[in-house]
């Protein structure tokens, strides 16, 4: 099993205070890639792994000695490579190499079928998503058995790393949208509502790993491996906001490669 570290030591002088050894419990059986609370003042947290399961914890109810989640979210078929909470406690949503985003409620945990499911699919893969091409298998869209998704998003790649999804701003979008880094160096909105693809941004010429959405501004930061980062300046297309579109090219800044790059 992989072990989640609730706490840890920093070795820089802050006036803080960490526990010594800090406790930890077997969280997941393989990698956990991505860890998140669900609320800024919540004891609740999620994490997921590359054994395809989110779970959901309560830090006042951990033990190391008989680590228990409070609930476990079944339905991906590959490792998940990163989550965000929505912020309210309730939705969340994760990203898998299964080529799939999910959004979940954590009113509704998965059954036991549904673990197995999951943990099935996982040992069926054979493929490794940092230098292979996905295999036709892994676009499969029947649900597995005890998927307690709330709705699955297709449209982008996850390739070659860990790349992150989130849900777009409260103040200026109202969090309808869940936005995503790709593969193939797009940058991918998704509607949370319908699972519909409202806007594909390319500018980049290589995998986009990260994307940061501003919580106040209509500006989209995204970075890639080809060592640039865009700045996207959006607006909505109507009225009613029917979609996003780019108000104009990316602005596009690239690490100069004579720079240090701790410079």
């Amino acid at each position: 099993c992989l072990s989640l570290s609730l706490s840890a030591s920093l070795s820089l002088s802050l006036p803080l205070s960490f526990c010594d050894p800090p406790p930890q419990v077997d969280a997941h059986e393989d990698d956990v890639n991505s860890v998140a609370f669900a609320d800024v003042g919540s004891q609740i947290l999620f994490s997921g792994g590359d054994d395809a399961l989110c779970k959901v914890w309560d830090r006042r109810t951990l033990r190391e000695d008989r680590p228990q989640p409070v609930g476990v979210l079944a339905g991906h078929r590959d490792g998940v490579t990163f989550i965000d909470s929505k912020g309210d406690a309730r939705f969340l949503v994760s990203n898998s190499k299964d080529q799939t985003i999910k959004l979940w409620d954590i009113r509704r945990f998965s059954p036991k079928e549904g673990l197995q499911a999951s943990r099935q699919a996982v040992t069926q893969q054979n493929w490794d998503y940092r230098w292979q091409q996905v295999p036709k298998r892994a676009f499969k869209s029947h649900r597995l058995v005890g998927d307690t998704s709330v709705m699955t998003y297709r449209g982008h790649g996850v390739l070659h790393t860990l790349i992150r999804c989130r849900f777009s701003p409260t103040f200026s979008t109202g969090q309808r949208y869940i936005y995503t880094g790709c593969s193939t160096g797009r940058l991918v909105i998704y509607e949370v509502l319908t699972g519909r693809v409202v806007s594909r941004l390319w500018q980049h010429q290589a995998c986009v790993r990260d994307v940061s959405w501003h919580p106040l501004l209509n500006n989209i930061i995204s970075t890639s491996w080809d060592g640039s980062v865009c700045q996207w300046d959006y607006q909505m297309r109507d009225g009613v906001g029917e979609g996003l579109a780019a108000s104009s090219p990316p602005q596009s800044r690239r690490r100069d490669p004579e720079t240090p790059e701790d410079s």
